[in-house]
Parts: C-alpha cells; sequence; structure tokens
C-alpha cells in the first residue's frame, strides 16, 4: 500500500473503538494542542506551477459542479485537491464542501473526508469526532450506505471503514497531465462501484436483506419463512375494547398518583409572583345602591361617574373635573365602601393600597445591602461587574441619602421564572436608593459575606419554590440562592439570555478605539493598512483564547505587546503565534533573555496590537485586568476558550477529577470568573487564600492577598460528597448583627424583585415595584384609592426623617404628572383632616373634600335594613326603633350589631333574631361584655349599686340631661358598673344646661358614696367620673366661653401651653368651681330622693341589670316583673 493508505489505516485504527458517547477531556476547543501527530504528518512540497494539473483541476470541478448527484464525480474532484504535488494544501476545501451536504456522497467519499482532515493536522480523535458530527448532520447519506440509521448506522459506518481494504489512491503518477487521461479518470465510476460492492460482500451478511433473493425461502436462518397472522373483525374489537378500558384505568391509576405527590410537595401551588399591581378583583360590583346613611356624599360623587363613564362630554365645555378626591369622616362611616361604589358605577379598574403600605411599598424604606456588594451593571457605558455603593454615589450629589431616583437605561442581573427559578436573565432597573444605617447583619455563606439591613429580604430555597425572607428571621442552616447550574451532561449552550454557541460572535471587535476623536482613529486605520491587519476583528475561541494569555502573562511595553514563554514552553509559544497569525493576521517580532541559567523567548508585537489588548482587557497591573465585556454575552464555549488560556500561566491546576482551582492576586479578574461560571451553569467559588473564607480587598501590612478560584465542570463530579454538598447548597455558616456607619443601596423595580449579588453571587430582594400610578394609567379610565392617607401626607415638619418627608414630596410629584383628561381619579379617605398637608389639599391635587358624616336616624334604619337582608328577624322586631336607640352608631357598628344578635340567637337555638337578642347586643357595644366571672363580695356590690344608684337619680331629676337607658352592677370591661343614657335623637349642638347637667350626673356617683357611707369610705370607682367632669367642665371654660370669669375665649392645647400662670390658675379655678357646685347640687338632689335611692340600690343587688321601666318601678317600690323572677 502507499503512504497515503498507512495514514488512513493509523487513522482508522484509532476511529474504530470510538463511542459516540466518548468526551474529550480538558478545557476548551483547543485541548488538544499538545497531542503529537509526529508519526502522521502529512508533508507537502512546492513543486512549480504545473499549468497541465490545473486544466485537469477545472475540467473536474466543473464536472462535480454540473454533477451534484454523482458521487463519482466529486471524489475524482477530491483526489485530484488531495494530491501532495498542489502547491497548496486544498484538504479545508475538500472538508468544507463535504460537510456543506450539498453534493452527492458514498463510503469513498468518507474515506477522503477523513484523509482530508488528517493533512489539515486534526488528531485522529479529533477527525473521528468530525465524522461523527456529519453523518449526524446527514441521516440520509448512513441510511443510504448501510440500510439502517441512528447510533447503529454510525458504528457500522466506522466499522466498514475500519475494515476496509481498498483505500482512495491520491498518488500522482505524473507531472503530465492530458486530456485523454481526464477521460480516462471519468471512467472511475465503474471502479468504484466494485469497491462498494466488495464493502457490502466483506459486511458478514448484514446487508443481504438488501439483495433480491435468488430461491425460495426454506426456513433457514437465511431463508426465513414469512407468516401472515390475520384475526377475526370480532376478537379484534373486543380487543380494543378491553385495551382501552385498562387504559383508561392505568391511566387514572397513575393520574391519582401524581395528584397525592404534588399536593403532598407543593409543586402545585401558585408561584409567589409579587410586584405587579392589578385592580382589584370584585366579582360582585358594588353599587350606591349598596351604600346607606350618606346620601349627600353620594351626590357629590355622582359626578365623578359620569365622567368616568364618558369624559368626552365634558372636555366639549371646557370643564375639568377635580384631579383628587378625598373623602373624610369618623371611622366606620363606609368611606372605602362608596370609592368602591364609584368604581362600580362607572364600572372601571379599581386600585386599592393603606397609607402604611403605600410607604412601605412606594419608597421601600430600609431595603438595602452595603456598597461593597458586587453587582453586574448593564448601561449606556457596557457591562460590568462593580460594587452596587459605586454605581449608585453618582446619582445622589454630596451627602443626600433618604429618597429613591429614577434611572432608565439601566439592567442588572436577575432570574426567569416564578417560584421555580429557571435561570439568569437580564432585568431593569427602575429606580435606585441609598440611606443611611447604624446597623447590618453579617451573612455568611461558601467563604462570602453579604452585609444588609434587617428589614431587608434575601431569598431562600424552600419546599414550595424560593421565597424572600428579612434578614432578622434568617438561621443558620438555611439556603440561600445561589445561580441555577446543570450538573448532567448539557448542551454548549449558555445559560438563559445569552447568546448561543456559534464559532464566532455576530458584532466584531474594532482596532480603532470608539471613544477615540476622529483623527486618532484615522491613524489607526493606515496603521492597520499598513501592518495588514483588518479594521475589525472577529470574536472567536482563538480570540478569547489570547485575550486569557494575555490577562495571565501579557505585559505592555514601549516597543508594543510582550509574550513571555519559557524554554519548556515552545508548543506553547508556536501555538500563540499562530493564532495570532490567525485573527489579527500578523507575525512577531522574537527576541530572547536570559534569566539565571534560564533562557526564554519574547514574542513582540506592533503598539497597535497592543492596545488593543489593553483597551479590551485592562492594563497589566494587579486588580486592574478585567474580562472583554463581549465575553458577558458570549457562549459557555468562548468563556472555556478565555478561560483555558487564562489558566496556562496563573498557578493553576486541574485534577483528572475535580474542580479546576486557579490562584490568583487579581481578585476583580477572578470576581468575573466566578459570576461568568455561575451564569453558564457552573459551579464555582472563590475564596482567600489564607483563611478560606473571604476578608477585605486590601491585605494587611501592605502584601496582596492570594485568591483561590474553583470551577466544576459539567462533565466533572464533586470529589467528595461533602464537597458536592456544599457546592451545591450556599447554606448560611453565621449570621450576626454588627454595628455599622454608613449607607446602605438597594436597586428598585426589579422584575421578580429580584437581583444577584456577592462575589459568590446569591440572590437578594429589591424594594418593590413603584407602579402603581403607572398601571393605573395603563387601565384608565381607573380609580386610585389610598387608604389612611394621613400615615405619609401628614404636615411636614422639618424634624421628620427625611424618608417621611421624601414619601409625600414623591407622592405629590406623581400627583402632578397626570392630566385632568387622563381618565385616572384619586380617592383617598382619612380621619383626621386637619393634619393633612397644605400641599396635599391644594387645588390640583386633593381639590375636592367630601363630608360622610355618622348617619342620621333615616340613614340608620337604611344600613339595618340592607345589613338585615340576609338575616332571620322576628317579626316583633322594628328596626325604626333600633336606630332611634342608637344614636352615634357608625354603619360598621350598625352591622356589628346585627352580627352578634344573630351570634347570640344561633347560640340560643332560635330560629330568628328577636328585640332580646337585639337588645343584647347593643348592650355589649355600648357596655362591654359581662364579666360573670368575676368575683364580687356582697359589700363591694352594695357600695357600687349606691354609686349607680347616685347616676341614675341625677340623671332622672337634672333637667338638661339625657334620658336614661339602662342600669347594671354587672361587671363589664373595666368598669363594676355602668350607668347609660341615650339622646331621644340626633344632637347637632350641646347648651350649657345640657353641659352642666352632664357634670351632675358624673357627680352623682360619689355622691351618692358620700351620703351613704361617709366622706372616709369614698371608693376610688370614682376617679373616671371625675375624669370626666373635668374634660367637660375644662371645654366650658377655656373653648365654648361659658364661664363669665374667663370670658368669651377659646383656647385649644397648643395655645393653652402658651397662657401666662395667672390665666393657666384662672382656668383651673373656674373649672373646679364648676364642679364643687355640681357636687352641692347633686348632694342636695339625692338626699331629698334619699329613700328612692335605697330602693334602687336594693332592686340593683338583686337583679344587677334594670331597664328604664323598671327603674321607674324600683323607685316607687313596685315589683319588678321578670319570668326568671326567683330562679
Amino acid at each position: 500500500l502507499s503512504t497515503q493508505t498507512g495514514r488512513a489505516d493509523a487513522l482508522l485504527s484509532g476511529a474504530r473503538h470510538f463511542s459516540t458517547s466518548r468526551q474529550v477531556s480538558g478545557w476548551g476547543s483547543h485541548s488538544g494542542y499538545s497531542s503529537s501527530l509526529s508519526n502522521n504528518k502529512v508533508t507537502t512540497t512546492a513543486t512549480p506551477f504545473d499549468y497541465a494539473a490545473q486544466r485537469r483541476l477545472a475540467l473536474l470541478k466543473d464536472a462535480a459542479n454540473s454533477q451534484a448527484d454523482n458521487a463519482e464525480a466529486q471524489n475524482s474532484y477530491y483526489r485530484e485537491l488531495l494530491k501532495p504535488k498542489m502547491r497548496d494544501s486544498k484538504a479545508p476545501l475538500v472538508v468544507a464542501r463535504i460537510e456543506q451536504g450539498d453534493h452527492a456522497a458514498d463510503m469513498t467519499t468518507l474515506q477522503l473526508y477523513l484523509l482530508a482532515l488528517m493533512q489539515s493536522k486534526a488528531t485522529p480523535d479529533r477527525a473521528a469526532m468530525r465524522l461523527v458530527e456529519l453523518l449526524k448532520a446527514r441521516p440520509q447519506l448512513v441510511t443510504q450506505l448501510v440500510g439502517v440509521g441512528g447510533s447503529a448506522g454510525y458504528e457500522k459506518v466506522l466499522h466498514m471503514l475500519a475494515n476496509a481494504k481498498n483505500h482512495p489512491d491520491i498518488t500522482d503518477n505524473g507531472a503530465d497531465s492530458s486530456p485523454q487521461q481526464h477521460k480516462k479518470e471519468e471512467e472511475l465510476p465503474k471502479k468504484n462501484e466494485q469497491e462498494f460492492q466488495i464493502f457490502e460482500d466483506e459486511d458478514d451478511g448484514d446487508y443481504a436483506g438488501n439483495k433480491k433473493n435468488a430461491g425460495a425461502n426454506d426456513g433457514s436462518s437465511s431463508k426465513p419463512l414469512h407468516i401472515v397472522v390475520q384475526e377475526k373483525s370480532g376478537s379484534m374489537i373486543w380487543g380494543g375494547v378491553k385495551w382501552f378500558l385498562s387504559t383508561l384505568f392505568y391511566a387514572f391509576l397513575f393520574l391519582t398518583f401524581l395528584d397525592v405527590v404534588f399536593e403532598s410537595s407543593g409543586l402545585m401551588k401558585a408561584p409567589n409572583k409579587a410586584g405587579e399591581f392589578k385592580p382589584e378583583e370584585m366579582t360582585t360590583q358594588v353599587r350606591f345602591s349598596d351604600v346607606q346613611g350618606c346620601e349627600e356624599a353620594k351626590e357629590e360623587l355622582q359626578e365623578l361617574v359620569q365622567f368616568l363613564k364618558s369624559p368626552q362630554d365634558f372636555a366639549e365645555v371646557g370643564g375639568r373635573l377635580p384631579k383628587g378626591v378625598l373623602l373624610t369622616g369618623p371611622p366606620g362611616t363606609g368611606k372605602t365602601l362608596l370609592a368602591r361604589a364609584v368604581a362600580g358605577e362607572a364600572e372601571v379598574p379599581f386600585f386599592f393600597m393603606s397609607g402604611s403600605e403605600f410607604d412601605e411599598i412606594y419608597v421601600g424604606v430600609g431595603a438595602s445591602v452595603t456598597g461593597d456588594t458586587q453587582v453586574l451593571v448593564k448601561d449606556g457605558d457596557g457591562i460590568r461587574l462593580m460594587e452596587i455603593g459605586a454605581y449608585i454615589d453618582k446619582y445622589y450629589p454630596n451627602t443626600q441619602e433618604g429618597y429613591v431616583v429614577p434611572v432608565d437605561g439601566v439592567q442588572t442581573l436577575g432570574y426567569n421564572g416564578g417560584s421555580k427559578m429557571r435561570g439568569s436573565a437580564w432585568t431593569r432597573v427602575r429606580q435606585v436608593y441609598r440611606h443611611k444605617v447604624k446597623e447590618v447583619y453579617e451573612i455568611k455563606y461558601l467563604g462570602d459575606t453579604v452585609r444588609t439591613t434587617g428589614d431587608h429580604s434575601v431569598f431562600i430555597r424552600t419546599a414550595d419554590g424560593i421565597k424572600a425572607t428579612q434578614a432578622r428571621n434568617l438561621c443558620v442552616g438555611d439556603m440561600l440562592v445561589d445561580m441555577p447550574y446543570s450538573d448532567s451532561h448539557r448542551r454548549s449552550e449558555s445559560a438563559s439570555g445569552f447568546a448561543s454557541s456559534n464559532c464566532r460572535m455576530a458584532t466584531p471587535l474594532s482596532m480603532c478605539a470608539p471613544e477615540s476623536d476622529f483623527s486618532t482613529r484615522q491613524r489607526h486605520r493606515v496603521a492597520c493598512s499598513e501592518q495588514g491587519i483588518p479594521e475589525d476583528i472577529v470574536i472567536t475561541p482563538a480570540l478569547l483564547w489570547l485575550f486569557g494569555i494575555y490577562a495571565a502573562r501579557g505585559y505592555i511595553a514601549e516597543n508594543g505587546l510582550q509574550l513571555r514563554f519559557d524554554s519548556s514552553e515552545q508548543g506553547l509559544a508556536q501555538r500563540v503565534m499562530q493564532n495570532m497569525e490567525d485573527v489579527f493576521g500578523i507575525s512577531s517580532s522574537e527576541a530572547s533573555i536570559t534569566t539565571g541559567n534560564e533562557e526564554a523567548e519574547v514574542l513582540i508585537y506592533s503598539p497597535l496590537v497592543a492596545r488593543f489588548f489593553e483597551h479590551n482587557c485592562g492594563s497589566c497591573v494587579v486588580d486592574e485586568k478585567h474580562i472583554p465585556e463581549p465575553l458577558w454575552t458570549a457562549s459557555s464555549r468562548m468563556y472555556q476558550s478565555y478561560l483555558e488560556g487564562y489558566a496556562l500561566e496563573v498557578g493553576s491546576k486541574q485534577p483528572q477529577s475535580g474542580p479546576l482551582v486557579i490562584a490568583s492576586a487579581d481578585q476583580q479578574l477572578l470576581r468575573e470568573l466566578v459570576w461568568l461560571a455561575s451564569m453558564h451553569r457552573f459551579k464555582a467559588t472563590l475564596q482567600n487564600d489564607v483563611s478560606g473564607k473571604e476578608t477585605s480587598d486590601t491585605a494587611t501590612d501592605g502584601v496582596a492577598q492570594s485568591w483561590v478560584l474553583k470551577i466544576w465542570p459539567a462533565q466533572h463530579a464533586a470529589t467528595s460528597a461533602a464537597d458536592a454538598m456544599q457546592h451545591r447548597k450556599a447554606t448560611i455558616e453565621s449570621i450576626e448583627r454588627v454595628a455599622y456607619s454608613g449607607y446602605v443601596y438597594d436597586f428598585c423595580g426589579c422584575d421578580n424583585e429580584a437581583f444577584f449579588g456577592g462575589n459568590n453571587p446569591v440572590l437578594l430582594h429589591n424594594s418593590k415595584v413603584r407602579k402603581l400610578f403607572a398601571a393605573a394609567r395603563e387601565k384608565s379610565p381607573s380609580i386610585v384609592f389610598i387608604d389612611e392617607i394621613d400615615a405619609i401626607g401628614s404636615k411636614r415638619n422639618p424634624r421628620d426623617q427625611t424618608y417621611m418627608k421624601q414619601t409625600l414630596n414623591q407622592l405629590l410629584v406623581d400627583l402632578d404628572g397626570f392630566a385632568q383628561t387622563e381618565g385616572v381619579i384619586f380617592m383617598a379617605a382619612t380621619n383626621f383632616p386637619e393634619v393633612l398637608d397644605p400641599a396635599l389639599t391644594r387645588p390640583g391635587r386633593f381639590d375636592r373634600i367630601v363630608q360622610v358624616p355618622l348617619p342620621d336616624v333615616r340613614g340608620r334604619a337604611a344600613i339595618l335594613k340592607k345589613h338585615s337582608e340576609k338575616i332571620q328577624l322576628s317579626g316583633d322586631v322594628d328596626l325604626n326603633t333600633i336606630a332611634r336607640g342608637t344614636p352615634g352608631f357608625s354603619g360598621a357598628e350598625l352591622q356589628n350589631l346585627l352580627n352578634l344578635a344573630a351570634i347570640e340567637a344561633s347560640k340560643q337555638r332560635a330560629k330568628s333574631v328577636n328585640n332580646k337578642h337585639l337588645e343584647f347586643a347593643k348592650d355589649r357595644i355600648i357596655m362591654g361584655s359581662e364579666r360573670k366571672s368575676a368575683v364580687i363580695t356582697p359589700e363591694s356590690k352594695l357600695a357600687t349599686a349606691y354609686h349607680e344608684g347616685g347616676h341614675t337619680l341625677a340623671a332622672m331629676y337634672t333637667p338638661g340631661a339625657m334620658p336614661l337607658h339602662k342600669v347594671t352592677v354587672m361587671p363589664r370591661g373595666h368598669a363594676l358598673g355602668v350607668t347609660v343614657q341615650l339622646p331621644e335623637g340626633d344632637r347637632d349642638s350641646v347648651n350649657k344646661q345640657e353641659y352642666l347637667a352632664q357634670v351632675d350626673v358624673c357627680m352623682g356617683g360619689r355622691a351618692a358614696e358620700e351620703l351613704v357611707f361617709g366622706l372616709e369610705k369614698v371608693t376610688s370607682g370614682c376617679s373616671s367620673d371625675l375624669r370626666q367632669a373635668t374634660r367637660v367642665s375644662t371645654a366650658m371654660v377655656s373653648q365654648f366661653g361659658m364661664s363669665e370669669v374667663v370670658g368669651l375665649v377659646n383656647y385649644d392645647a397648643e395655645q393653652y401651653e402658651r397662657l401666662s400662670t395667672e390665666g393657666k390658675r384662672t382656668v383651673e379655678n373656674e373649672v373646679r368651681v364648676i364642679n364643687e357646685l355640681s357636687n352641692l347640687r347633686v348632694m342636695r338632689l339625692l338626699t331629698e330622693h334619699r329613700e328612692e335611692l335605697d330602693r334602687l340600690a336594693k332592686a340593683l343587688v338583686e337583679y344587677e341589670t334594670l331597664d328604664k321601666n323598671e327603674i321607674e318601678r324600683a323607685i316607687k317600690g313596685l315589683p319588678i316583673e321578670r319570668d326568671d323572677v326567683a330562679k
């Protein structure tokens, strides 16, 4: 055989035992650069130009192009290209043409393909792998050659190639060439058909089935009998029914099993997606008919409904509707329900939020990490890994802090997916935030430390997915959420959101710095033209490998880029020169230097190339190098090429099984490599070389620290079970609260409310999305309702914290950003309109104030009727009577009254709610719950009876006092006894006589005790009565102008504090006079009605609770008629 045949045998013998599941160890696409092909080198000899050979090559090329379906025509062209006498190696052309797949091929074509690969200096393993890739790309060719496809087909083709006896002859029989010789070569197809027939004959009968049988089948293994079994139609139908029923049964069992598994594991739970404001889901729309007791307020809000329904009617005549409506009134009057009714009547979306929630979400106070936390930022300046504090500080002038700053065009690395994270992805940052704190929590994990405020949340892994938990609630052993990676064999594609694994990237790098001026760029273009360097450098794995070599051993000198190699690294130096020539098309100037007893080789490239490397990879100073920016969005193959080049110089080692370990002082570069490894789903950690745990960036005593990077590639397993667990879970090793004085920072408005941070990146929580107003504008026309707005809209004070003022400031700014014609109405509710900041209630903001007062008697009756629609009432219940007996009750209290009555009726097994149940509910609301378990001595009970009797008689016989309702000596709430008065109707104003009557009733209890038991036996139970009497007397003197001594004045609390000592003494003396005169009047009244007082006290001791009718019978000495008397 010829020399070429021996070369093919060597290759095919290596491919004979090739398996499709085999993996080539090492990193990157250049892992086999150290393999030797000394025994299989293809020697090409330059010969004089042969016009006849070129003519023959042209004829064969035309024949091959015109006969694309003729495999032999293609093979003749390939043979000519592979002849040794060709001036330049045409093997890459043969490889590219065959891999293109547009031309016919046969077994000879595959042999020629292998020879072309060998001439291209491919290793045997690499040639075999590329052959398998070719067969996988052309499955129809495999089926054509061996009759079967898939892995079995690949193995048979390889087996035939390895055992082939005839090999394609590419030897040159002479330099002369003629048309007759070319004509002779065109007759080769017949010869090659015989060669292919030989392959079939040698295949041990595997393809005998493809030939026509010459004789009859005799039942032997070589001639099997063919038997056809045909079932009856009836049996086929019955079999089909049985198959269908059995399939349903097993499917039911399988689905039941899946349901049990999913329910127990929580996999069926909805993902925790927060951050997006959505309108309230109201299954039943609230209408104005559902809101009772505030008719005037509904009439005022009716125009809002008309505007939301047809805003063009208002715009036609130039009318503008108020931008904001403020609902004010006591608690429980239905302000929130009224706002929902407006949305229901107009049939528009309703966005609801309370004031306290608005403060937390809108500003996000405290949700921050310290400024040294590493984050990945993408903006107009490119992509870079940097400290979050260094990035956010530029948005705040000087020492300002405590408010959010909107940003545009900024992204950071977050994640995609819901509670089950699917991968890392770029996420938009809408705002940034910083403020000062005095303490932080240090969370240590995987050799790294994250410092955050106690109310900042970080994500942890739970059985239900990932969950945000405040730092103060974390525990040792909780698992933080690091970037996802894959343990199984995976494709060479990068993580979600990054470029695919093509051999090159679409956007090249320019040799001319884009930030340079025009003249500088022109000089660079001229230099590129003179040196033969392309202006745009295509990003390939070879370029990324060179970037890694530069980061490891590159040096910028005056004469250009220098790369130094020891005498033992000649192969590496040759590879660098080859890649530089392939990428840049230039050669280096070489120099030799001697260091000690060793001689080293230095490759020197032009200053233009040096500037290109420095611009993309940083200067050759420790901790100033960085990865090239395109690598952040490149494929995993690109990343591995860079890592391979970098690891060739720095202290690195990679055992046969285990991680790649790199030790270096370039901490910033190692940080970036850790992030990239995590983004491409490799396990990676960064630790201090001395302690094994990360410390400060600057070592003690001015000595540079050494850092250790460990990366586990996908095809390698962890060295031990403990090592695998350590890197599979970012487990919290310790958490400690420490003192801190400085700023903390946060990215706000990120998708999924999360971003990655830290040297070993973990998922951190960010402030919620500030998009309430954006969502309302998107859903317009709509209503935005903020309940308890006084929580954020109170009057500003210079002593308030900065963030409290900033919350109101940003609310005012956002309100100004809406036009009256946008169809968004802002509604708010408060119980204290007087405390709101004037800037909030000025025209153009909340400029319409709607009062929602307590309902009057008609309103209370309507409210009771509305709430009692679903309650079974007995026939004797009169809701109007209940309404008259509940003055001052709000709508919420009336609803509670009916609910309490219904509960009491249910407890008593009653079929409907009667007056007794309603009376019980009213007493419970007014007087509190009975304390039947309290132990009261007879003496204390008698004293309480006389005390309450004094109140009762004072209320009955004092002119101007409110009518008596009920009295009890049963302990309720904090009181031992209660006397209840209810007005006959709604009172809008109170005169002096009525106020004095209130003071007299308050004094009645103490006067009775003094009258019956003596001054020395007066109890402390009268303290609340004296407090109430003093409050009324003080209001009469200082606010209502009802004192002739003090005069017609009104002093509020602030003005009273500014009064002189003499003025305060005058007010106090007048209050004391009113109380003492009241006590004298009541003492005289009780002395006159002493007998009635004794009768009433005796009845209270016996019956404990008396209503108005029973009180009148008791003081007259008449018996009290009750169903439970003497029971």
